[in-house]
C-alpha cells in the first residue's frame, strides 16, 4: 500500500469498468484521484465510494475529444491540487460490427474517442507536467486488439493499434523531459467491462471468450487495474514505451 502517496492521478472513463477499478485502486494506494467521465451521476458515485473507503477523490466532467475540456481540467487542478502526476487514458468505445455494417459515423466516433482522446490526454500531460517541472507517468489503455486483429472489430483494432504506436512515439518525447514523463501502454484481453456486459448475450460471449483463454476465464477489471498501477508507480521507473499484455494468455498462441 502507499505506492502513490502524494500523487494526483487523472483516470478517464473512470465511471465504470477498468477505469472505476483503477480509480479505486489508486486511491487505496494513496493517490488523490480525479474521476473523469461523462456520466456525472456515475462519476459522483465512484467518488463517494472512494471517500467512504477513506480515500481522496474528486469528479470532473470530461469529454476527452475536446481540447478545451482538457484545458479546463488542467486549470482546475492547478488551482486545487497544484497539478497532477499521472494520467490514465482509459476512456474508449467499441462498435462491434463487420466491415460492411460499420458506418462512417461508427468509424469516426471510435477515432475521436480512442485515438484523439488519448492524444489530447498525452498532450495535456506533457504540457502541464513540464510546466510544473515534476515529471510523471502516462498510461494508455490500448488492447490486445491493438496488437492482434479480430473479425468484426476492424475499427476498434485500427484505433487501438494507433494507441499502441502513438504510445511508443510519445514515450520517446516524454523521456527527453527533465524530469522524464514516462509513457507506456496496457493491453487487456477480454474483460468483464461494459464492452461485454452491455451486450444482450454477454454471458454467452464471456463463455465463448473463455474457451480461447488459457486461464479459462475472462478477466475482472480489478486485475487490469493492478497492471495499470505498475506503470503508474515507481515500480516501473525504467519502463518507457513498454507494452504490458494482460490477457490470460489469449494472445500467446
Amino acid at each position: 500500500m502507499g505506492k502513490l502517496n502524494g500523487k494526483v492521478a487523472i483516470v478517464t472513463g473512470a465511471t465504470q469498468g477498468i477505469g472505476k477499478a483503477t480509480a479505486k485502486l489508486f486511491a487505496a494506494e494513496g493517490s488523490t484521484v480525479v474521476v473523469a467521465g461523462i456520466v456525472d451521476s456515475d462519476g459522483e458515485a465512484v467518488v463517494a465510494e472512494i471517500k467512504r473507503d477513506g480515500g481522496k477523490a474528486l469528479y470532473h466532467h470530461l469529454d476527452v475529444t475536446r481540447e478545451e475540456a482538457w484545458n479546463d481540467l488542467a486549470d482546475r487542478l492547478r488551482a486545487e491540487t497544484g497539478g497532477f502526476d499521472i494520467v490514465v487514458n482509459n476512456a474508449g468505445i467499441h462498435v462491434w460490427k463487420p466491415i460492411e455494417d460499420t458506418t462512417e459515423s461508427d468509424w469516426d466516433l471510435m477515432q475521436r474517442v480512442n485515438v484523439e482522446g488519448t492524444w489530447l490526454g498525452i498532450r495535456c500531460a506533457f504540457r502541464e507536467m513540464a510546466r510544473a517541472g515534476r515529471g510523471g507517468s502516462v498510461v494508455n489503455v490500448s488492447s490486445l486488439r491493438g496488437i492482434l486483429g479480430s473479425p468484426n472489430m476492424t475499427g476498434y483494432c485500427a484505433t487501438k493499434g494507433a494507441v499502441t504506436t502513438m504510445t511508443k512515439a510519445a514515450a520517446l518525447e516524454g523521456a527527453a523531459f527533465k524530469p522524464p514523463i514516462r509513457v507506456n501502454s496496457i493491453h487487456p484481453g477480454a474483460s468483464m467491462t461494459n464492452l461485454i456486459t452491455g451486450l444482450d448475450n454477454h454471458e454467452e460471449i464471456a463463455k465463448a471468450f473463455a474457451t480461447q483463454i488459457p486461464l479459462g476465464r475472462v478477466s475482472q477489471p480489478a486485475e487490469i487495474a493492478e497492471a495499470i498501477l505498475f506503470f503508474a508507480s515507481d515500480d516501473a521507473i525504467y519502463a518507457v514505451g513498454a507494452e504490458l499484455i494482460v490477457d490470460g494468455g489469449m494472445g500467446a498462441g
